[in-house]
């Protein structure tokens, strides 16, 4: 006779981007045991693609692809199925920066304090008073692309986020990654600046965590950024 099949609760919450309103569950011990062995590696790739397969398991509705999903978008639903699965509260051990007291004192953040910074854009991007840029922020396979901090990284990065062109009469979505690039070269340096900017001001996840140093006593704050800042 087959084991019977416990039920699991489900609950609401809403993607950051889109305000599209989704049902996920918890995440089960298979599905923990793939976090905890890729925290383990300490390997970002591995990392992602846990991350990426829990999302997957968990979410209810069958239209989201969360290859799909910007990565502060898999960041805050990774937040709220960790806070539903786990507990709502997280420990970390906080030491002071350039600080003459090295001890790491424990520290308690509560999960649902901690939000998306940042305007979120619908991406459509100005560059003089006629032509514009539809732009995409990354999704979580574009993050090693995004990763290099030479010249050449920077413009293949722009151009694979560039959607379409578009002025008065026309849009322009038919070209190749070498085309586009070329297309980045030929801006000037305000325009190149403008989309550059889209990237850096992208929405994320901070929260400012303050604690008292329980050795020393002395009190000090630190701003957490990105999802593995509150898992490490």
């Amino acid at each position: 006779m087959a084991l019977p099949v416990l039920a699991s609760p489900e609950f609401m919450t809403e993607i950051p981007s889109t305000k599209q309103k989704i049902k996920f569950r918890p995440f089960l011990v298979k599905e923990e045991k793939i976090l905890y062995m890729a925290l383990e590696g300490n390997d970002e790739k591995e990392i992602q693609n846990a991350i990426v397969t829990i999302l997957s398991n968990c979410i209810i509705d069958e239209d989201v692809d969360v290859l799909r999903l910007t990565t502060f978008d898999i960041e805050f639903l990774f937040l709220q199925l960790r806070g539903k699965s786990v507990g709502e509260k997280v420990e970390l051990l906080m030491s002071h920066s350039g600080g003459k007291c090295e001890h790491k004192t424990q520290v308690e953040i509560n999960l649902d304090d901690i939000k998306i910074v940042g305007e979120i854009s619908d991406g459509k991007i100005m560059l003089d008073d006629s032509i514009g840029v539809k732009m995409r922020y990354p999704y979580i396979h574009d993050v090693e692309k995004l990763s290099g901090d030479d010249t050449m990284s920077l413009f293949n990065s722009l151009a694979t986020l560039i959607e379409f062109v578009y002025d008065k009469e026309n849009v322009y979505n038919d070209f190749s990654h070498d085309e586009m690039v070329t297309w980045l070269e030929q801006l000037s340096q305000s325009q190149f600046k403008v989309l550059t900017d889209f990237l850096s001001n992208m929405p994320k996840l901070s929260h400012e965590v303050k604690w008292k140093c329980s050795k020393c006593e002395e009190t000090d704050s630190m701003v957490l950024e990105g999802l593995q800042s509150f898992f490490t």
